[in-house]
């Protein structure tokens, strides 16, 4: 009887679990570079001037390929406090009352908005400091000479990449296509070189890297958070961050990721 009873339910529920799973939010996480140049970031990518006509045309082919995936929100790196300002910017923005400034949230986030007929975008954003001394310190304190040399070498590597892509023969779309792709992902694993830096007594990389998966978790559940059956989202982030952003959407089961380079066509 017991078993009966469980095969009935098992029948009953499979039905509205197969319907939840269809109706999983679809998330994409574009990973940018940051349009003003410089920053904050271990290694900064140079940019020339976004707001010239070609890479602005450039950018609005960019947004035409992003419309393609029809988010049902966007979602933009900045702090949920700073939302509310944001999108009092973004209503002036309609109102034909403000200009877009350089930064990508407002280059892309704004413009894809306004062009699908959003009335506001979503701020997600958690702060979490990361002190590269206090990990290069302790390698070099403990002769993790390996370690500490992979550093130099990733960023003439990135620098190099830098100088090949920040050309006027290479388009915004393009650009983002490198820095979404898997090969530009993998050097991501340099989280792990620094995680390992230290000593058990003082295991400086791995409590910053700590610091990093939960900053990054953090903003995973802020998304998370806003989320509702069927939405589509679209993340537009630092690059940075993709490589977990897309780790975690890919393993949480109520989320369907998107891949980005989908709606990048190679030229």
């Amino acid at each position: 009887m017991k078993t009966l009873i469980q095969t009935l339910f098992i029948s009953l529920i499979l039905p509205f679990a197969a319907m939840a799973q269809d109706d999983r939010p679809q998330v994409m996480v574009l990973g940018t570079f940051h349009f003003t140049g410089g920053g904050s970031d271990y290694i900064n990518s140079e940019v020339d001037d976004m707001m010239s006509p070609q890479r602005q045309a450039e950018i609005e082919t960019l947004v035409e390929q992003l419309a393609a995936f029809n988010p049902t929100k966007i979602v933009v790196e900045l702090t949920p406090e700073a939302e509310e300002r944001f999108n009092a910017t973004y209503q002036r923005y309609l109102a034909g009352e403000h200009e877009l400034t350089v930064n990508e949230r407002q280059q892309i986030g704004m413009r894809l908005a306004a062009r699908l007929g959003h009335d506001r975008l979503y701020a997600a954003d958690y702060q979490s400091g990361m002190d590269f001394d206090a990990m290069m310190g302790a390698a070099a304190e403990n002769g993790q000479d390996q370690l500490l040399g992979r550093l130099p070498q990733l960023q003439a590597d990135i620098e190099a990449l830098d100088a090949r892509l920040n050309r006027p023969e290479v388009s915004v779309s393009e650009r983002l296509r490198v820095f979404n792709s898997e090969e530009m992902l993998r050097e991501h694993n340099v989280y792990l070189t620094l995680a390992q830096m230290g000593s058990i007594d003082n295991p400086a990389g791995a409590n910053e890297m700590t610091n990093w998966w939960g900053r990054n978790l953090h903003i995973f559940a802020q998304i998370a958070q806003l989320s509702e059956p069927g939405d589509r989202i679209l993340v537009i982030y630092g690059s940075g961050h993709k490589f977990l952003f897309d780790q975690f959407f890919q393993d949480a089961t109520e989320f369907e990721w998107v891949d980005t380079l989908d709606y990048l066509p190679a030229q």
